[in-house]
C-alpha cells in the first residue's frame, strides 16, 4: 500500500487583505506527531498574532520557513502525513537564517553546495561568504557602517508597514478642535467615583468612545469605507470602532463591537477586555477587522495634537489629546478652563471638508457635553 498523500497546511487570509505573514515561532518539529486542530505555528500579520492549527492528526514531515520569515498568503508553511510512520528520506532545504539566505542571494551562492558550520549542520554567513571566496568570488561588505543592526520584525515591522501603505494610498485632510472639557472631567470624576472598588480605573476613553459612535450615527458617510478598484462604498449599519492598543513598540487595534448601543459601564468593560487581549497576544481574527474609524488617545503619552494616519479601508481616526489648563473666552471674558485637543484625520476620497467638519463638530459636541448616566 502506497503512502497517503501528505496533506499541506497553507497561509490563509486571516485578516482583511492579507497579503503576507511572518512566522514567528514554530510550535512542532519534523517527526513530530500532532493531533487535528492543534496549534503547530505561530505567524505575525498586520493586525496581531496567530496560531495556525494542524489541518489533520498525524506526523509533521515538513516546517516551511524559519522564524522571521516573511510568506505571502498561500504559501505553504508545512505538510502532515495523516498517519504516524517513520519519516521517509527527503532532500530538505539546508538550514540556513533569513539573512544568510539574503547574503547567499547577494553572492550567487547555492546553499546546497554549501557546508554547515553551525549547531545540526546549520549554514552561517561566514560559511556562505567562505565558499564564495572559494570560488574566487569577492564578498561585498554586507552593509553600511553603523553601530548596531537590528532585524525589523514582529508587530513594529507590521505596523511599519501597514502606516507607510496606508500613507500611500489613502489621500488624507485633517481637522482640529481644541474643545471645552469642564463637563467632561466633571462626568469622568462622577463615573470613577461610582465604580468598584478594586475593579480598574474609569478613564476618559469610554467617553471618547461613545461620542465618536454617536456622531457615526449622526454622520453616516463615516459609517462606511471606500473601494476604487471596485468603484464601491461600503455603507455599515453597525457602529464599530478600532481602538489603538499601544504593545511594546507597536500598535494594534482591536475593534469594539455596537459601540453606540452600549452605557458607559458596558463600554469600559468590554475596553478592559479588548485591551488585556491585545496585550496578551489572543485576539481573535474577527476581533481586528470591520472598523469604520479608530480612535487613538494620544494624551495618555502626554501628546496634544498630532496629525494621525487613517487605517486602509476605514474613513477617519480620531486623536484625542491630553486635558490641560487653557485661557479661552466664555461670553467674551478671558477664563480658564480644562481644555480637549481633538484632531480627526479623514479619507478624502471619501469625504470632502464640510463634512469633516460636521463629523469633527459631532464629535467635540458629545464630548464637551458628555451625557452623564452609567448604564
Amino acid at each position: 500500500m502506497s503512502d497517503p498523500p501528505l496533506v499541506e497546511l497553507r497561509l490563509a487570509d486571516v485578516g482583511e487583505g492579507l497579503a503576507e505573514a511572518e512566522i514567528v515561532e514554530w510550535l512542532v518539529r519534523p517527526g513530530d506527531a500532532v493531533a487535528a486542530d492543534q496549534p503547530i505555528v505561530v505567524v505575525m500579520t498586520d493586525k496581531a498574532s496567530v496560531e495556525l492549527p494542524a489541518p489533520v492528526a498525524g506526523t509533521v514531515r515538513e516546517c516551511a520557513g524559519e522564524p522571521g520569515t516573511v510568506i505571502p498568503t498561500g504559501s505553504v508553511l508545512a505538510r502532515i502525513e495523516p498517519s504516524i510512520r517513520a519519516a521517509a528520506p527527503h532532500d530538505a532545504a539546508p538550514q540556513a537564517a533569513p539573512s544568510t539566505r539574503r547574503r547567499a542571494t547577494e553572492l550567487g551562492v547555492d546553499l546546497r553546495a554549501v557546508r554547515g558550520s553551525g549547531p545540526g549542520g546549520r549554514v552561517l554567513a561566514e560559511d556562505v561568504e567562505g565558499h564564495a571566496t572559494a570560488r574566487g568570488t569577492t564578498p561585498a561588505p554586507a552593509s553600511a557602517p553603523a553601530d548596531e543592526i537590528v532585524p525589523l520584525r514582529g508587530l513594529r515591522r507590521q505596523t511599519a508597514r501597514a502606516v507607510a501603505e496606508a500613507w500611500r494610498t489613502v489621500p488624507q485632510i485633517a481637522e482640529f478642535r481644541d474643545v471645552d472639557a469642564t463637563a467632561l472631567v466633571r462626568a469622568r470624576n462622577d463615573a470613577r467615583s461610582q465604580r468598584a472598588a478594586g475593579g480598574p480605573p474609569f478613564t476618559y476613553l469610554p467617553f471618547f468612545v461613545r461620542a465618536t459612535a454617536q456622531a457615526l450615527l449622526a454622520n453616516p458617510s463615516f459609517n462606511a469605507s471606500i473601494d476604487l478598484e471596485r468603484d464601491t462604498i461600503a455603507r455599515r449599519s453597525g457602529c464599530s470602532i478600532g481602538i489603538a492598543v499601544a504593545v511594546g513598540d507597536a500598535l494594534i487595534v482591536p475593534v469594539l463591537r455596537d459601540a453606540a448601543s452600549l452605557g458607559l459601564d458596558a463600554l469600559a468593560g468590554e475596553l478592559d477586555r479588548l485591551t488585556a487581549r491585545a496585550r496578551d497576544g489572543r485576539l481573535r481574527p474577527d476581533e481586528l477587522a470591520g472598523a469604520s474609524v479608530t480612535i487613538t488617545n494620544v494624551g495618555s503619552y502626554g501628546t496634544e495634537f498630532g496629525v494621525p494616519i487613517v487605517r486602509r479601508g476605514e474613513s477617519a481616526i480620531v486623536a484625542f489629546g491630553r486635558i490641560r489648563d487653557a485661557v479661552t473666552a466664555v461670553d467674551g471674558a478671558p477664563v480658564v478652563r480644562a481644555m480637549l485637543p481633538l484632531t480627526v484625520s479623514a479619507d478624502h476620497r471619501l469625504n470632502d471638508g464640510r463634512a469633516l467638519a460636521a463629523f469633527a463638530a459631532a464629535v467635540a459636541d458629545r464630548c464637551r457635553e458628555p451625557a452623564p448616566p452609567l448604564r
